[in-house]
C-alpha cells in the first residue's frame, strides 16, 4: 500500500481533478490542494486510512484513528475532509488509482504470453481448432489467469482485503458506488476485449462471469487455513470455466 499516488496517476492518466483513461472520471471529494506540501500531507492521510481499512475494515476509519495512524494533528484530517464520508470516498478513490496502476503493469508484463496464445488462433474461433491446438490455447490462457491470481494472493493480499471491505461498504454507502463501478471496469474492459478477440458472441457477459470466478477463487483461497495456496483448485476451476466459454 506504499505505492506513490503520483505514479498511479501517471500510469492511468488520472489526476485529483478527475481525468481518467476512458472510464468514468475519478473525482476526489475532499478539500482541493494547490501546494505540493499540502498534497503530500493529504496523501499521507489517505494512505493511513487505507491501512486502517485493511486492518480494521472501512468502519474503522475515523478522524481520530486516521490522524493517529498518519501521525498528524486531528485538525489536519478535518481540514482536508469535512466529514468521514468524504474521507472514506477519497480513500477508495486512492485505492482504485493504485489498483489501476498495478493492473496495467500486470497486463504489460503478460502481453507477450497473451500474444503467443492468440497467435494459435490464426483468425479462427477456438471451437474450430484441432483438439490438440485448442488444449494448448486453453492451457496458455489458464497459465496467464493462474499467474494473475497467485500474484494477487501472494503479493497483494492487503489489496484484496481492502477491495472486499470497500465492496461491502458500497451496500451501505451509495457515494462509493460510482468509484466501485470505475474500479470494476479495469478488469472487465480487459476481459471483454479478450473474449471479443477470441470470437465470443457475448464478450461482456463472458467477462462478467469470468471476473466473478476469479473473485470467488481469490476469496476462497484467502479464507482457507494455512499458507500454501491450493493451485490445483484454482487451475481446475479456471480450466473448466475457460473451456466452457470458448466452446
Amino acid at each position: 500500500m506504499s505505492d506513490s499516488l503520483s505514479q498511479a496517476r501517471k500510469a492511468n492518466g488520472t489526476s485529483s481533478s478527475g481525468s481518467s483513461n476512458g472510464n468514468e472520471a475519478l473525482k476526489y471529494q475532499g478539500r482541493k490542494t494547490s501546494r505540493a506540501t499540502s498534497e503530500q500531507r493529504r496523501r499521507i492521510i489517505l494512505e493511513a486510512a487505507l491501512r486502517i481499512v485493511v486492518r480494521d475494515g472501512v468502519r474503522g476509519v475515523r478522524h481520530r484513528a486516521v490522524a493517529k495512524e498518519a501521525d498528524v494533528p486531528l485538525s489536519a484530517t478535518t481540514y482536508y475532509f469535512k466529514d468521514i464520508s468524504d474521507l472514506i470516498t477519497d480513500t477508495f478513490t486512492l485505492f482504485v488509482e493504485m489498483g489501476a496502476e498495478k493492473f496495467k503493469a500486470f497486463w504489460e508484463e503478460s502481453d507477450t504470453k497473451l500474444q503467443e496464445a492468440l497467435a494459435l488462433l490464426d483468425g479462427q474461433h477456438p471451437a474450430c481448432l484441432s483438439q490438440e491446438v485448442r488444449q494448448v490455447f486453453v492451457g496458455k490462457m489458464v497459465d496467464l489467469a493462474v499467474h494473475y491470481i497467485v500474484a494477487q494472493l501472494k503479493d497483494h493480499r492487503d489489496y484484496l482485503i481492502a477491495e472486499r471491505s470497500f465492496q461491502l461498504e458500497c451496500l451501505r454507502n451509495e457515494n462509493l458506488r460510482p468509484v466501485a463501478f470505475n474500479h470494476q471496469s479495469y478488469l472487465l474492459n480487459s476481459l471483454e476485449s479478450f473474449f471479443g478477440r477470441v470470437g465470443s458472441e457475448q464478450p461482456a457477459i463472458d467477462a462478467q462471469l469470468f471476473a466473478a470466478v476469479i473473485m470467488q477463487v481469490e476469496y476462497q483461497s484467502m479464507v482457507q487455513s494455512g499458507d500454501e495456496l491450493d493451485t490445483d483448485m484454482i487451475r481446475d476451476r479456471l480450466v473448466r470455466q475457460i473451456s466452457l466459454m470458448l466452446k
